[in-house]
């Protein structure tokens, strides 16, 4: 080519290669936010749960965790998985809350009688899930295996009262 003349061959700089930018680039596509929240909001209510979050604490705690999430998410580089990623902002937001609880610490608690009286939602879905696995389970047993176990375990009979009623 004539000089100062641009060629073909250097008009464009070449696409870069996937494999040489290591692990910059998520493995697979990012869910959107949405998808991310529906598949991923028990983990981090249960997670924060765990790390010890109060729960009179945690419904806004759970909310700080997914409006970082969401501001974060197009920063998301896939170094780790989805779930380490989303942990590590609940443990920050645990951090967070009991840095604050360690600096408002001479607040009085209040008494515990002005705890509402209603069950935990929570606590009551679970127990309706363990008690659909229960009937399921019953339901598959005998005449005879669920009568002992009816008897033992969800009546708390002895094993001699059980023998003695199940015959």
């Amino acid at each position: 080519p004539a000089r100062g003349a641009i060629s073909d061959r250097h008009s464009s700089p070449p696409d870069p290669d996937p494999a040489a930018m290591g692990s910059a680039l998520p493995a697979s596509p990012l869910p959107s936010f949405r998808e991310l929240y529906a598949k991923h909001f028990a983990f981090t209510w249960r997670s924060l749960r765990y790390l010890g979050v109060e729960s009179q604490q945690l419904d806004d705690a759970v909310q700080e965790v997914w409006v970082a999430a969401h501001r974060r998410l197009a920063d998301f580089q896939g170094r780790s998985d989805i779930k380490t990623w989303l942990f590590g902002i609940a443990l920050n937001v645990q951090r967070n809350l009991y840095r604050a609880e360690r600096r408002h610490s001479s607040l009085v608690p209040l008494s515990g009688e002005l705890r509402s009286s209603s069950p935990d939602p929570l606590l009551e879905r679970e127990g309706r899930e363990a008690w659909t696995l229960v009937m399921r389970f019953l339901g598959t047993l005998d005449d005879q295996r669920r009568e002992v176990f009816v008897a033992s375990l969800l009546e708390g009979l002895s094993p001699s009262e059980t023998a003695e009623v199940c015959g």
